[in-house]
């Protein structure tokens, strides 16, 4: 039977969204790993309220015994609320004016045939935007490690451990600028201007001209996140949030980081007095401890590039332990990776130099709208001017954002060779 243009966009909503949308939801980490939440929208403002700390009215234990009935002071709860504004991915695809007259003399098949190759290229685009977007959204597209001492005003190289892609555009694109914000705190510690001399790329490090003041001895030894305040090729205040900005910015969706224990998350280097050193395993350990005994969280997900994970199975030759309750078989390599339980995962878009180790419950994906075919006026297609062939584009509408910071961890400064 021959179709129509209508007929055909719901014929793309009938055979391929619920594919693309599994795909995405299997292929895409803010999809598979963070939680749905349930919010209430504003417009396009999703309000969260986040709980800050706790005051005892006039001071003296909340909590305590007491064999005389004495009733203890009690506790006010008290909170900040988080505006997340809610983000549009976009992404176009187009149906040749042959295949359209195919369909329209009946050809189902042809059409259907089309589609699926289309929607499997435009399936990858949107899997590795997301993925991209996930770690290095918004303004922190990494995090910079500095030789220990006094740096003074002026260029300093430092290791980066990030997006050092989109860094490289923006900095071919003009004069880079950016904040040096401390993990720990979210306190801005000093400006700087950034420059990739050659071979920069390669060795995943950028060169920081510290604005006047320099860094202190203590302050060189801290995990910076680089926060951009240019964008002459990214317009990062259309995209979502990332896990970096989210760890790492000195403004956490209205809210100011810095005097804000719960929103500060947890940095550590190991090497002392360099910008980079081998992975341990004692690094590790270090890093989930420490966020047990300031957040009272464990740590179940460990990020790192798949060329880091080569490090960390090198480091399992001396520290293997073998599962015996099934039988064996002989293998010489890896594809599943854990710490002491806590789940190993590599991903591309996560930069090399550095891991990223998360408790997943606190990561919630906001979504104003889920996933689909655009279709304002009842078709997922509409003629192109001047062309010959129809378009449709894909959207979501949608942002990331951890609400316990203090129960997440970044490593940087690792060897990369």
């Amino acid at each position: 039977m021959p179709l129509s243009t209508t007929q055909i966009g719901q014929l793309l909503k009938e055979f391929f969204l619920s594919p693309v949308q599994e795909q995405l939801n299997r292929e895409t980490i803010a999809l598979d790993l963070f939680e749905k939440a349930r919010v209430n929208w504003a417009g396009r403002i999703a309000v969260i309220p986040i709980h800050t700390g706790s005051t005892v009215a006039l001071g003296g234990p909340s909590v305590q015994f007491s064999d005389a009935g004495a009733v203890p002071n009690a506790t006010t709860q008290d909170f900040a609320t988080m505006q997340v504004e809610a983000r549009r991915l976009l992404a176009r695809f187009q149906v040749d004016g042959m295949v359209m007259s195919a369909a329209r003399k009946g050809n189902t098949d042809q059409v259907i045939n089309w589609m699926e190759g289309s929607m499997d290229l435009l399936t990858e685009d949107v899997r590795d935007t997301m993925n991209q977007t996930v770690f290095s959204g918004g303004q922190v597209w990494g995090y910079a490690t500095f030789t220990h001492g006094i740096l003074a005003a002026g260029p300093h190289v430092g290791a980066f451990f990030g997006d050092i892609v989109k860094l490289g555009a923006e900095v071919g694109g003009g004069i880079t600028t950016c904040n040096l914000v401390d993990v720990n705190t979210g306190a801005i510690i000093r400006t700087a201007t950034i420059t990739l001399p050659a071979g920069s790329v390669a060795a995943r490090e950028a060169t920081f001209t510290l604005a006047a003041g320099g860094l202190t001895a203590a302050e060189s030894d801290m995990i910076l996140a680089v926060e951009v305040t240019t964008n002459h090729v990214t317009t990062y205040a259309d995209e979502p949030l990332g896990i970096y900005g989210n760890l790492g910015s000195s403004n956490m969706f209205s809210i100011v980081r810095a005097g804000t224990p719960v929103l500060a998350s947890n940095g550590f280097k190991p090497g002392a007095a360099v910008p980079r050193a081998a992975l341990t395993l004692d690094v590790i350990q270090t890093a989930i401890d420490s966020v047990l005994e300031a957040s009272g969280e464990d740590i179940d997900t460990i990020f790192m590039n798949p060329l880091q994970r080569q490090t960390y199975t090198a480091l399992l030759t001396a520290n293997l332990q073998t599962v015996t309750d099934r039988a064996g078989r002989g293998d010489g390599g890896f594809t599943g990776l854990s710490y002491g339980g806590v789940d190993i995962r590599s991903s591309r878009a996560c930069g090399r130099g550095g891991m990223v180790l998360m408790s997943i419950k606190h990561w919630k994906l906001l979504q104003l709208d889920t996933g689909g075919f655009a279709d304002f006026d009842g078709s997922a297609l509409s003629r192109v001017a001047n062309t010959d062939a129809a378009e449709g584009y894909y959207r979501h509408y949608y942002n990331t954002a951890c609400t316990r910071p203090n129960a997440q961890a970044v490593i940087a400064g690792l060897d990369i060779s």
